[in-house]
Parts: C-alpha cells; structure tokens; sequence
C-alpha cells in the first residue's frame, strides 16, 4: 500500500520544487508497482547491488517506509510563483496555513513545551523534515502533508524538568550565555546507544570556558566527544540526568595548536594539531610532505582528540595505541585554565584517560617519514581451516613482521610488511575460508615489481580537497561537506542508490544476505585500497562505512588460532539459526604495546586483537546479537585471558531481568588492579576536584569490585 501511495510525484508548477520532490523518490522507481532491477543493479556499488538484487519486495517497501517519510496520494498543494522560483519560496496555500498553525501547538510539535512549535516543518530543499535534531518522520493516518509528519523525537519527559536533559540552554543555545552550535541529543555512531544528553559544540575557548562556568553553575556534568564513535557509556549511557555532552567539532583557535609543525633536535618533526580534526585533517596537512602518525585506524573518521583519550589503534606490527604518540597537549581544566602538558609523567595520565581529567584542546605528536608507501592486498582460500595455514598465510603470504618463533605453525616469512588488517569468511566457507589481508609496506620494503602508486600522488592536495568538499547528507542534520560530518558525529553511512544502508538492512533478515554482505567484504576492500592509493596513498582505506557492532580483545599471539576458531565455530552454529545470522568476517591484527598510559588495558609487548562484528539488523532483536557476543567474549576472556578494547563493546553480562547487557559493573571494575584504580584516581582528584567530568563509563572502571 504504501508504494502503490508513492508512486505519483506530487504535482508541481516549479521545477525546483520538481527536483526536490522527485528526491522522495528513489530515482529506480517506476510508475509501475514494480521496481526495475536492472537499475537497482547499475546505481549500486559492487559491494551492494548483488544484496538489493537479492531481496527487492523488501527493498521496495522499506525504501516508501523509511526515515524520509510515506508521501500517500494527494499529498501537496504547494507552489511556487513562476518557473524560476527557488524551493525556499514555497508556501501553503490559505487554508493550509491555518490549519499548520492549528495542528503545530500540540506536544508533537512543541517538543519543550515554551510555546514555540519546534516540528512541522518540511524542507523541500532537504527532502526531509527541518530541524532534524528534533523532528523525525512519524507518518500517521491522516497526515495530509509531509510537513504534518514532522514530529518530535524522544527526550521531552517531563521528568527532565530541571535538568541537564531539559535545559533550553544546552538544547538550543542562543548566545547569551555561551555559544555553541546544538547537535541534538548524544548517540553513538553504531546506533545501539541513544540518550538525551544534549550535545553542543563550542567554537572558542572563550566559549568552552563559559559552557565549563554554566555547567558549575547548575551542578551538571561536563562529559567530552569525538566523533561518536566508542561504544556504550564511555563518553556518557544516558543514564546521568545532569550529563551533557561537548564535541570539538566546531572548535577552531589560533596559531600552532590548530595546526604547526616543528623540527626536532634529531632531524624528525612533530605536528601539533586541533584536537577536534579527525585523521582526515591531519593527513591532509602532512601527507603531502611526506609523514605518517607511526600508527593508523582503517578509516580516516575518528577525533584525535577521542583516539588519544582511548585505547585505539591500527595494524601495525611495530607499534601500539595512537595515544602512545602523542608528546604533548594544550588542556583546559575544570575552571577553564588552559594549561600545556609536556612532561611524560603526567602524560602517562591524560593518555587513555577517557575525558576524566579535563578537554585536550590540542595534541602533538610525533610523525615518521616515508618516502615510498606501497598499499595493497593478498586474497587467498586456505587449503583447510588449521592452525599451520593460518599461520602460514599471516607469515609467509601476507609477510606480517612478526617473530617466526611467535608459534611453531606457518613457517617463516620476509616479514617486509609493516602493517595489516586482516579478515577470514568462513560463512561462505566452511572448511575452507577466503582469508584477506590489507597490508602496508613503506621505502625499502616496497616491492620493485608493485605496479601501483608508492609514491606522493599528482594532485594530492586536490584529491584530498575533494574528499573534504564532498556533499554528504546527515539523516539527522541534513547537508553538509564530508569533512564537516566526519567531525561532528563520524562517517557518513554508506548509501545505497540514494538509500541508507544502516536503514535497508533492516528489511533483510537471512543467511543469502549475511553470505553476501561477508563475501562484499573481503573483496570490496582491496578495491577500496586502489581507489585510495591512487588518490592520496597514505594508508587508509574507509571514508565511509556503514554502522556495525564491534567488539574487541587483546590475547597473547600463542592463543591466536584458538581465539579465532571459537569465534568461526559460533559463527557457522548461526548459519541455521532464525534469530540471528552472524554476516561479517571475522577481523584480527597484531599490535606492538608500548608502556604509555596508566589506563592502558594491556601492558607493553606484541599482541594479537581478535574482533567480532556485525551488522545489527540480522538479528531478530538486540538480545539475539548480544547473546551471541557475550557467548564468544566469555571464551576469549575466561580461556585465553583476552583482556578488552576499551572503546568497543565488552562486558556482556545477564541482568536480574534476564536479558543481555553490555559494561557489566562486576566486568569493569576488574580490568585494572585496585593499585592502578587508586593511583589513577588520586591524580584525577588533583586535576578535577569537583568531579566535573567523572560521569559516563569512567566511574565504573575506578570502582571496587563489590564482594
């Protein structure tokens, strides 16, 4: 019903208002109740057409029913003066007004409570309804417009009143107190976590100053972002009322700690940079001359202010957590003194700290030379899953410097790559796996016969202009560049033919798709790689991704293969199962710990990081996805003394109720011993003594465990 309500373009006298109602339509729609696979096929990616060839009556119904909002018949009655009018101009006809005017006074529509309709209004331009940090699609029986969909989203409870979640300051902040652009409410880029801390970001330090003033004032907590993208309660769960969230992502200041570069004594250079750019920022500063940050995640859309104040990492097998680089740092404290940190002892604090000692405004780091990059990738289906082909492709295929002797299985190899990231599909195949790795060699290990860039790329500057100007669309926000996103709330979801991945998904529920979206993976990746590499060869390879659940664990490399045959088993038992379909590869990489922070979860030496992930919408509900994680994160932990990533899921414990939940306390309080919680904590107390940044996950790391 609801296609056959859509398939009529509203009419229109303007071709502006044409163009922007056609956007509602999926441009492979026909006039037809059919769709025509042909072109779903051609609009889409390789990595995605074969998953919308494969399920086209559920893509179609999901594609009317999506956030963009059901246009049922008759929709509109909206024009425009003349042929050239633009889409801001268009208004309602006389009678509609009166009625906009009636039906925007009730709780849908005032989302505060002032008064003031904050929904009901749709923006043409957008394709979407206006103020998306407040207003949603909720299409009802009887809605005669799209904009009378608009409604508002959670977060007005009136048991708010009086808090952080119900400030009118922090919800829209007008400027007479502080200024700050609203981002609404709190959520995590993987979307299992959606709270009403309201989300600002201050452009200034005078700004962040008098936010830090207001928030005494009111006796809130003051909790800090990246770009959304650690899982759970680390930045805040919802749960703390008086919790609001600051992101830097509009943050700007002058001279060397937006961005500097500084020569060393020892002929190398450091950077000191924003602690609100992503990688992406960074890279396009440095990568033109010729330096790399010693260690680098897959995809450029991380904060570095959020990588250094946790336990993230790459693949590369001589170094250890990005924080580990970090020489100094520009924070402000409780009371908005701005200090620098420049001494390694107090440094070995502020690293992995988890925003509770104050907000890093900058950070510098120390950068490595590489004059020739070479990125590629080996695809290889294994002769039997086993530990001696395992292993031998990690040291003899995919060249992995690690030690021969590590295990005795796989042989020995030329150990000439420095870095990888590797995957294994063993939902296509089960006896014998498509195993791929990502891998990186740099100046004298670059192979003589590599065909591809291992160079500084013609261009460079300009290709990395355009992956900053490219126009991505937020479904929350709307419009804006791709680096703009990046900052503010992590990589815009993949879309496919105009359609958002994260939201299609949830129309698919079986194996044929889960063996897809796990095959897509290892062969989409090294075509990713190419496409980079030819751009701006600097390492990465994701600009976008579409949301996942991840989960983490460090084990000692002997235990590697047993670590990733547990999770194949789990992951083969769920081929049958209807409740949930495991539909990623599994993922693994070596890291090389340094001794840098108190909190670091694992102390120094080589590791191997086995991962898990998914994508959520195979799974009949949340509990399904999170017994199945918590099934595999009891082996890795209780048997192979996996300890956690600290910025992904972990903890997964039963609840009195019975259900599955993930940041156990009785978990995070055993992850560091009562000596490191204490000595921490002392230092904590020092920096911020009215506790205003101890809210979120980090109180549940310092605790005792009870008895």
């Amino acid at each position: 019903a609801q296609v056959t309500a859509a398939q009529g373009a509203p009419p229109s006298r303007c071709p502006a208002r044409a163009r922007a109602a056609r956007a509602i339509r999926h441009p492979c729609a026909t006039r037809r109740p059919a769709w025509d696979l042909a072109c779903l096929g051609g609009m889409s990616s390789a990595s995605h057409r074969v998953g919308a060839r494969h399920a086209l009556a559920a893509f179609a119904t999901f594609a009317w029913g999506s956030s963009g909002g059901v246009v049922p018949q008759g929709d509109l009655d909206f024009y425009c003066q003349g042929d050239s009018c633009d889409v801001s101009d268009e208004v309602p006809n006389g009678d509609q007004a009166a009625l906009q005017h009636n039906w925007r006074q009730g709780a849908d529509y005032d989302c505060n409570g002032d008064g003031v309709p904050d929904c009901g209004d749709w923006s043409w331009a957008m394709g979407m309804c206006s103020n998306q940090a407040y207003c949603g699609s909720q299409w009802r029986l009887g809605d005669w417009s799209l904009a009378k969909s608009c409604r508002c989203r959670r977060c007005t409870d009136a048991a708010f009143h009086g808090t952080a979640f119900g400030d009118g300051q922090l919800q829209q902040p007008d400027g007479f107190l502080f200024n700050a652009m609203a981002w609404g409410t709190f959520n995590v880029w993987a979307d299992h976590l959606n709270t009403c801390a309201p989300w600002i970001m201050p452009k200034t330090d005078s700004d962040l100053q008098q936010v830090l003033a207001y928030a005494k004032s009111k006796g809130y907590r003051v909790r800090i972002s990246g770009a959304g993208h650690s899982a759970g309660g680390i930045v805040t769960d919802g749960k703390d009322q008086n919790a609001f969230v600051v992101s830097l992502a509009e943050y700007t200041t002058p001279g060397e700690w937006e961005f500097g570069l500084t020569d060393m004594p020892d002929g190398s250079k450091r950077a000191t940079v924003n602690a609100g750019w992503t990688q992406a920022h960074l890279y396009q500063k440095i990568r033109p001359l010729g330096f790399f940050l010693p260690a680098q995640t897959a995809g450029y859309f991380f904060a570095l202010g959020g990588i250094v104040a946790n336990s993230v990492h790459g693949g590369a097998y001589g170094a250890g957590f990005v924080h580990g680089y970090a020489t100094r740092l520009r924070v402000m404290q409780h009371d908005g003194t701005i200090r620098i940190i420049d001494q390694e002892d107090e440094m070995r604090f502020w690293r992995c700290s988890f925003g509770m000692l104050g907000i890093m405004l900058g950070i510098e780091f120390q950068l490595e030379h590489r004059p020739q990059l070479q990125m590629y990738a080996v695809t290889k289906r294994l002769n039997a899953w086993s530990e001696d082909e395992f292993w031998g492709f990690i040291k003899q295929d995919a060249e992995a410097d690690v030690p021969a002797d590590i295990v005795p299985a796989g042989g020995a190899g030329s150990r000439k790559s420095w870095n990888g990231e590797f995957f294994a599909d063993w939902i296509n195949n089960v006896d014998s796996p498509n195993i791929m790795v990502y891998a990186q060699k740099a100046n004298s290990s670059v192979d003589v016969e590599f065909e591809g860039e291992v160079g500084i790329p013609e261009n460079v500057e300009a290709n990395y202009a355009k992956i900053m100007r490219k126009r991505v669309v937020d479904d929350w926000h709307g419009a804006m560049t791709w680096g703009e996103a990046a900052r503010r709330d992590g990589a815009p979801p993949i879309e496919v033919a105009g359609v958002d991945v994260n939201d299609m998904l949830k129309s698919f529920r079986w194996l044929g798709l889960a063996m897809i979206m796990s095959r897509a993976a290892i062969t989409n990746i090294p075509r990713l790689a190419r496409n980079l590499a030819k751009k701006v060869n600097d390492g990465f390879f994701l600009t976008q991704s579409p949301e996942a659940l991840a989960a983490a664990y460090f084990v000692e490399p002997s235990k590697a293969f047993a670590a990733m045959d547990f999770l194949r088993d789990v992951q083969l038992a769920s081929r049958g199962d209807r409740e949930f379909v495991w539909n990623l590869p599994g993922e693994f990489r070596f890291i090389k710990v340094e001794d840098k922070a108190v909190l670091q979860p694992i102390p120094a030496g080589l590791w191997f990081n086995a991962q898990m992930i998914s994508m959520e919408a195979l799974a009949r509900d949340e509990q399904q996805w999170k017994q199945e994680f918590m099934k595999i994160e009891k082996y890795w932990v209780n048997d192979l003394g996996a300890k956690p990533h600290m910025g992904k899921l972990w903890g997964f414990h039963r609840t009195e109720a019975g259900e599955v939940e993930a940041f156990s306390e009785r978990f995070a309080c055993t992850i560091y011993s009562s000596e490191t919680k204490a000595r921490f904590d002392e230092y904590r107390r020092q920096q911020d003594p009215e506790g205003l940044f101890f809210s979120g996950l980090g109180p549940k790391l310092l605790a005792p465990c009870p008895p």
